[in-house]
């Protein structure tokens, strides 16, 4: 009854991915943590949860795209372990602007 919805978590694999020339990766698309649950390791609880799914599937690698002017998730994603490999137009109404590409490697 008092339970509240704090993020969503939305993950693709195979011909769901936005990247279609990527194979053998899961693709995290989305995270959103409301702005009042930052820092309750919201966040951190979603990557591993899709990087647990990523070795269930047996994958290579997961990857992501995020805005280059996301700093503060950019450095998330560097925490986590993700490098920018690539980058890719992201068209937000008539405004084209820049995703950064970034992939984690899964041994």
């Amino acid at each position: 009854e008092n339970q509240k919805i704090l993020g969503v978590l939305k993950i693709n694999t195979g011909n769901a991915e936005t990247e279609s020339s990527f194979e053998n990766s899961l693709e995290i698309q989305r995270i959103y943590v409301l702005k009042e649950a930052k820092g309750l390791g919201i966040g951190t609880a979603f990557m591993n949860l899709a990087e647990k799914k990523a070795r269930e599937l047996g994958v290579s690698f997961i990857w992501l795209g995020v805005w280059e002017k996301n700093f503060p998730a950019q450095k998330f994603y560097t925490d986590k372990g993700f490098r920018k490999f690539s980058e890719h137009a992201f068209v937000l109404g008539d405004d084209v602007q820049t995703d950064f590409l970034m992939k984690k490697e899964l041994c």
